[in-house]
């Protein structure tokens, strides 16, 4: 009882957390959100919405724009960029006005919204990089925090209704790991 209890409550929270951040909001209701397919002729069509996440690569403040060079990650349903995932292919976004580089820096999560806006060239140390670009309506940044998490309720296996004794309770490990969350 107690763990379905536990497991409602877990369930409840998560599904509350899946929601997209104000500022990743698209007009349309299935934007593009695998980078991979704006290598296909169709998802290059100008003007389409896209949500896409990963990791800042580069930063440039232009006079009017910033251009930010992003490794493209899978994104969950939430936006968020999905740790361990393999990295796809870069992708550049511009940002109107000044961003600060000191919070933009390489190496941060990131997930942009916007529209796609053509390919450019560029060059990813000596190699020649074709970028799909998007022009950015909105960014969110993310942080990678982590938890402790503790499983005490293998101490409570051996123990059953009312044959339960304070040493079988108190008796036992607990399982502990460290596991990292993607936050705002």
């Amino acid at each position: 009882m107690f763990r379905k209890l536990i497991v409602g409550l877990l369930a409840a929270t998560m599904i509350g957390c899946a929601a997209v951040p104000e500022s990743l909001r698209t007009d349309s209701e299935n934007p593009i959100t695998d980078v991979t397919a704006l290598s296909d002729p169709a998802g290059q069509e100008l003007g389409l919405a896209v949500r896409l996440g990963g990791v800042i690569a580069a930063v440039d403040n232009g006079e009017h724009q910033t251009r930010l060079e992003i490794v493209a990650m899978p994104i969950g349903r939430d936006a968020k960029p999905k740790l361990g995932s393999k990295t796809q292919r870069r992708f550049v976004a511009y940002v109107d006005g000044f961003l600060e580089p000191m919070e933009y820096h390489p190496g941060r999560l990131i997930s942009v919204a916007g529209q796609v806006d053509g390919e450019e060239e560029g060059r990813v140390g000596e190699y020649q990089y074709r970028f799909p670009v998007v022009a950015a309506s909105g960014t969110q940044l993310w942080q990678v925090k982590q938890e402790v998490w503790i499983d005490d309720f293998d101490r409570f296996r051996s123990c059953v209704g009312l044959y339960c004794s304070p040493s079988l309770i108190n008796s036992g490990f607990s399982r502990a790991e460290v596991r990292e969350r993607v936050t705002k």
